[in-house]
C-alpha cells in the first residue's frame, strides 16, 4: 500500500567539507567527516544508495519492488537531490551529455539546477568560461590562464540557476545550496587548485582531455534567475522547472499550514523549519517520499520545503 516514508541521507566525504552547519542547523549525524555535501535522494546501486527504513530496503530497491509509487518510465529512480556546504572551492569541472557519459562509464549525463539557500556577501560561483573558440580555450587552461578564462558570478540568495551537459561550474565557499539532477555519476574535473587529497595523500585525478572535448564553445552565458512566488491554497509556491524526461523542481513555503497537489511521485526535503505533511513529521534536513496520485497533501506548521519530481517523457506523470 502507498504511504509516504522518510528517506534516510546518504553521506560521502569531502576534501572541501568541513564546516559545522550540516550538523548543527541541518540535524546531520554521520561520521563521515568532513561534511560538506549531503545525498537527500540518490539511488545508485551499489554505490550511493539511501536507506528507506519503513521499508528496510534502498531507495533503489524501493524503485524496482514498488513500481506503482512511481510509475516512471525509466528504469532506474531517475532524479537526485543533494545539498552542499563547502567550505572551499569545489572543483572546476562539467558533466557530459548522456552519450559521451555511456561510452564514458556506461551511465549517464548529468544536467543539474541550483537553488542558493544562502551565500556570504561575497559569496560566488564559477560558472561558464569567457573562451570563444575551442582552441582559445585549450590555450588558456594548458597555459593556466584561469584568470582569463573562468567566469564568476555572485550568488544572490534564491536565485536560482540551470546547469545544462557541459557547463564549466563549481560551487564557491560557504555557498549552501540545494542541488537537483539527474541521478547519475559523471563528472570530469578540468582543475582542482593542485589539491592533495587528505584521504588519499594524492592529487585527485582530473580529466582535461575529456573536459576539452565536452564543454560548450561558446559559452552561453547563463545568468541567475529570480522566480516569482505566488499563493496556492495557503502555500507560497514558487515553480523554477518542469521539463519532461528531465525534473520538476517546486519551492512550497508555509507559515502555519496549507494544501498542495502534485500528481507524481515526489520528494518533499526540509531547508527550514518544521512541521507534518498528512501527518508526517518533517523537520530541517530531512526528506520524504509522497507517491504518486496520493491526492491533496495537507501541510501543517512554518515550512521552507523543496519538491523534487520527474515528468515522463511524454509529458505523464
Amino acid at each position: 500500500m502507498k504511504k509516504i516514508v522518510k528517506i534516510e541521507p546518504y553521506y560521502e566525504p569531502r576534501m572541501w567539507g568541513g564546516g559545522r552547519r550540516l550538523i548543527d542547523e541541518f540535524h546531520y549525524v554521520t561520521d563521515v567527516k568532513p561534511l560538506g555535501e549531503v545525498y537527500n535522494v540518490v539511488a545508485l546501486p551499489g554505490h550511493a544508495d539511501c536507506f528507506v527504513p519503513e521499508m528496510d530496503r534502498t531507495l533503489s530497491e524501493l524503485y524496482v519492488s514498488c513500481p506503482e509509487w512511481f510509475e516512471c518510465e525509466t528504469k532506474e529512480l531517475p532524479i537526485r537531490v543533494n545539498i552542499l556546504d563547502p567550505m572551499a572551492d569545489l572543483s572546476i569541472q562539467i558533466h557530459p551529455d548522456d552519450t559521451f557519459a555511456r561510452s564514458y562509464n556506461g551511465g549517464r549525463g548529468k544536467p543539474e539546477a541550483w537553488v542558493i539557500l544562502d551565500a556570504p556577501k561575497d559569496g560566488y560561483i564559477e560558472f561558464g568560461h569567457y573562451a570563444k573558440t575551442r582552441k582559445q580555450f585549450t590555450e588558456w587552461s594548458e597555459s593556466g590562464k584561469w584568470d582569463a578564462l573562468l567566469r564568476y558570478l555572485h550568488t544572490p540568495v534564491d536565485g536560482f540557476i540551470d546547469i545544462p551537459a557541459g557547463t564549466l561550474h563549481a560551487i564557491g565557499k560557504g555557498v549552501l545550496t540545494y542541488n537537483i539532477s539527474r541521478n547519475a555519476d559523471c563528472t570530469l574535473r578540468l582543475y582542482d587548485y593542485d589539491r592533495v587529497d587528505p584521504a588519499t595523500g594524492r592529487k585527485r585525478p582530473i580529466q582535461v582531455e575529456e573536459v576539452l572535448k565536452n564543454v560548450n564553445v561558446p559559452d552561453r552565458l547563463i545568468e541567475f534567475q529570480m522566480y516569482p512566488a505566488a499563493i496556492e491554497h495557503g502555500c507560497l509556491v514558487t515553480r523554477y522547472w518542469d521539463e519532461p524526461g528531465l525534473y520538476t523542481l517546486i519551492r512550497i513555503q508555509t507559515k502555519d499550514g496549507g494544501r498542495f497537489l502534485h500528481d507524481g511521485f515526489a520528494f518533499y526535503t526540509c531547508v527550514k523549519g518544521e512541521g507534518t505533511i498528512n501527518g508526517v513529521p518533517i523537520r530541517q534536513g530531512e526528506t520524504v517520499l509522497v507517491p504518486c496520485h496520493m491526492g491533496w497533501i495537507t501541510l501543517e506548521g512554518n515550512m521552507d520545503l523543496f519538491l523534487a519530481g520527474y515528468r515522463n517523457e511524454n509529458g505523464d506523470f
